[in-house]
Formats: structure tokens, C-alpha cells, sequence
């Protein structure tokens, strides 16, 4: 039976390799080193997770996903007494995927799934990236978010407010969903909310209306969403001269 995961001090959570296609094209191992160095107790690998067919780019090949969990599994024993390392997936829930998303979240080898939605599925083989209206995507992606979270195959919900990135302000109806969504977290228990450090760093995709709408029985992590590792470094150093 896997071990449950819950957050740790100085971890830095949500790192991305150069599988998924837009990250640096550097060994995994590169950010072992590195997070040694900064002082972290412990790295958690969520590359974006592949579906069959290979059906949406920017993240690793359904071939490459074997590869992925054996070489994190190795590195995290060669490193064993001096950094914790978990390996993870982000991945987006899409009903016409549960089962396969439920077999990942079974996965050997696999510590953490993210729920990350980055896009939504109107039906099998119809996605809203695909939209030329895309105004109203928020509601769609919080629906899916609200779904995955009912499978309890998630342990953490990625940058939920990021949905948000084509709204201006969250009004009355942004709330109503944030309200739906924030009864089945606490419905869940063990599931965390990220609030994401990259989203922090970019325009209408950090939104501070949505966080005060989480009550304080809900768990919160932060994340890096780093993809380089000049990116998790930078964070890191703020973050950490931030607390002290």
C-alpha cells in the first residue's frame, strides 16, 4: 500500500523535466544536485503524464513513462542519505481517461498525483484548448477539477486558480463554482491545494479573491512549477531569504 503524501519543509514540489517538451533539456539528476546544494529535504518530480496515443503535445510520449519512473526510482536511491526524492505526474482529469488515470494513480513507482487541469474534455476526443471562445473555460476546468477530486486518485490540486486566467475579476458567479469546489475538498480531506510560485510570477494567473475564499481547514502547499533549474533556484533564494 502507498504511503500517503503530505508536504514536508524546505521541499521544492512540482519540478518538470525535458521530457515534457518546453522545459531545459537537462538530466534529472541536475536538479538532485542542485536541490542539495540550495537545502532542500526533499524533491518531488510531477512531469506532465502522457495519455495513449500520445493524443496532446508538450509532455512526455506514453513510451517515455516507464523510463521516467525507473530513472527518479534509481536517482532516489543513489541520493538515499542525502535528499528525499518522490516522483509524481500532473495530469488532467478527463472522464473518457478514468480508468487509465486510475491506473497511474496505482502505478509502482509512482508517489504523488497532481491534478493539474490545464484544459477540459466536452466529450471523448473534443477538448476546450480547441475553443475559440474560451472565455468562460474557468468553469469548465473547475467542473473537471471537482470531478477528479471525487475519484481520490489526486493527492494535490495544482494552481486551481489559474482556471481564472481569462477573467478579470472573480465575480458572483466565479464564486458560486469556488464555493462547489471548495465543499468537495473538504469532502476529500487529505487533498492539498497548491499555491503555485510560477503562477505568482506571471499576469492573471495568481489570483488572491480565490485564496481568501479557502477556509483554514483546507491543506496548502506551495509549489515551484520550476522548468530549468535556474527557475527552481530563482525561486528557492526568494522564497528563503523571504522566511529569514
Amino acid at each position: 500500500m502507498k504511503i500517503k503524501y503530505k508536504p514536508e519543509e524546505n521541499e521544492i514540489f512540482h519540478i518538470h523535466t525535458f521530457r515534457c517538451k518546453h522545459a531545459e533539456q537537462v538530466r534529472d539528476e541536475a536538479y538532485v544536485t542542485k536541490a542539495i546544494e540550495l537545502g532542500a529535504k526533499r524533491i518531488v518530480f510531477t512531469d506532465h503524464a502522457p495519455f495513449p496515443g500520445d493524443i496532446f503535445k508538450n509532455r512526455m510520449s506514453i513510451g517515455e513513462l516507464p523510463e521516467y519512473i525507473h530513472t527518479v526510482n534509481e536517482i532516489r536511491e543513489k541520493y538515499i542519505n542525502k535528499i528525499e526524492i518522490l516522483c509524481g505526474l500532473e495530469v488532467e482529469y478527463l472522464p473518457s481517461y478514468d480508468s487509465y488515470i486510475g491506473e497511474l494513480s496505482n502505478m509502482s513507482g509512482i508517489d504523488v498525483m497532481v491534478l493539474g487541469q490545464h484544459f477540459y474534455e466536452h466529450e471523448q476526443g473534443v477538448y476546450s484548448f480547441a475553443d475559440d471562445d474560451k472565455s468562460m473555460e474557468y468553469t469548465g476546468c473547475f467542473k473537471a477539477m471537482i470531478e477528479g477530486i471525487k475519484t481520490n486518485y489526486f493527492d494535490v490540486v495544482a494552481h486551481p486558480d489559474r482556471a481564472f486566467r481569462r477573467r478579470k475579476k472573480i465575480d458572483s458567479e466565479e464564486k458560486e463554482i469556488i464555493k462547489e469546489f471548495v465543499e468537495e475538498v473538504i469532502a476529500n480531506k487529505e487533498i492539498y491545494l497548491e499555491k503555485n510560485y510560477t503562477s505568482m510570477r506571471r499576469k492573471n494567473q495568481y489570483k488572491e479573491d480565490f485564496w481568501e475564499m479557502i477556509p483554514n481547514q483546507i491543506g496548502i502547499l506551495y509549489g515551484y512549477d520550476a522548468h530549468s533549474i535556474d527557475e527552481m533556484e530563482e525561486i528557492w533564494n526568494k522564497v528563503y531569504r523571504k522566511e529569514n
